[in-house]
């Protein structure tokens, strides 16, 4: 292993641990929280050794390594080299843009009156839009938010940023897992973990997030959004696999039919990403089963949170129909601010194709490809 990955394993360790090691008591308060955190146990003269503060000529074992990784949220020390290569560094911030994210949180989220889901959905949106031009600040955000029941629930698990699943939301979600160590956030972490890696083409990475996925228990009582990424976790490994999925479609509707009579007529997350994955995945017929009758859940917006699949649904079913276009206003998602890129690359791929002819449109799909490294869109035929 390359020994030039251990100053950032070593980077790594104190951020989850909080603090600095420096003592051989912090090593005997690492053993437990490692413990507490893992369920494996690590000889504090082991990390005596690794931190430096006992010389020695012996190297940390690979297994050694694997544990203090898994401890960091990382699967291996090969995801460790990413952050070793790719570091950022902090930079001064602008003062003038500090204030304008300040100002934006007061004008551009709606009234707690209209409901705290809204101003909140509204918070994150206008929080990344100022992590994105200080890029600097991510990581450390993230670690912070991940913490907080707020910031769990609205930041990664509501306003799932598509855009950036293979970057630093993704990367982030190890964070979030650390922070709510619970059977249901291990299923949505892996489940998301699985439709990047189905998206970016990384077959290895997609069986070892199943592997955990599959060792979980899922209660029907979790909830809908949990229960939706499960769901489309299974149809997306199913599809690498070429199996059938009628066990997954019984399981489905089996956790269908509890939500709509437990949670009314609350916003549809788990049939919005239900019906995502069987349209990814080439099931238009059983997708149209998960588009409510009334999709209007979003007052204000030009289209509902289901007519991106609509519009793919339209051209699936019938090449003689004329399918409206949807001008550059379209909303498709409550989070569209989090899903720009994603929905034209999906829109463009799931399009009708022009023959012999490099187009704008083609050049464009390109570009967001390699953006978002969104590859599975790069050469499957719709």
């Amino acid at each position: 292993m390359d020994k030039h990955l251990l100053p950032a394993l070593r980077k790594e360790i104190e951020n989850s641990f909080g603090r600095k090691i420096l003592s051989s008591r912090d090593c005997l308060q690492l053993v437990d929280d490692i413990y507490q955190k893992t369920g494996y146990n690590i000889n504090g003269n082991t990390l005596r050794r690794f931190f430096g503060l006992v010389k020695t000529a012996y190297s940390a074992s690979p297994s050694t390594l694997t544990i203090l990784s898994k401890y960091c949220g990382f699967n291996s020390m090969d995801e460790i080299e990413k952050i070793a290569v790719n570091g950022t560094t902090d930079s001064s911030i602008n003062s003038e843009e500090v204030l304008r994210y300040l100002i934006s949180l007061f004008r551009d989220a709606p009234a707690l009156a209209t409901g705290e889901d809204h101003f909140f959905l509204s918070l994150v949106q206008q929080t990344i839009v100022f992590l994105e031009r200080n890029p600097s600040l991510i990581d450390r955000f993230q670690r912070e938010i991940a913490k907080t029941p707020a910031g769990q629930y609205y930041y990664f698990e509501q306003s799932v940023n598509m855009d950036r699943l293979n970057g630093y939301y993704g990367d982030g979600l190890r964070h979030y897992l650390r922070g709510k160590n619970t059977n249901e956030a291990r299923i949505f972490a892996h489940s998301l973990q699985i439709f990047r890696y189905w998206l970016t083409r990384n077959t290895e990475y997609m069986e070892r997030h199943m592997a955990e996925l599959l060792n979980l228990h899922v209660s029907q009582n979790y909830p809908s959004h949990i229960l939706g990424r499960y769901i489309a976790a299974k149809l997306l490994y199913a599809a690498i696999k070429e199996e059938s999925i009628d066990r997954i479609l019984a399981e489905a509707k089996k956790y269908h039919t509890i939500i709509k009579i437990s949670h009314g007529n609350s916003f549809p997350d788990f049939e919005l990403i239900v019906c995502e994955a069987l349209i990814l995945t080439g099931h238009p017929d059983e997708a149209g089963e998960y588009i409510p009758p009334n999709k209007s859940f979003f007052p204000g917006t030009t289209s509902s949170a289901f007519g991106l699949w609509e519009d793919i649904l339209k051209i699936k079913r019938s090449h003689k129909e004329k399918v409206p276009r949807n001008n550059n206003q379209a909303v498709y998602s409550h989070n569209h601010h989090l899903t720009k890129r994603y929905t034209i690359i999906v829109k463009h791929s799931f399009g009708r194709p022009v023959k012999n002819k490099i187009t704008s449109r083609s050049v464009q799909l390109g570009d967001l490809l390699r953006e978002t490294g969104f590859v599975r869109f790069s050469q499957e035929k719709q």
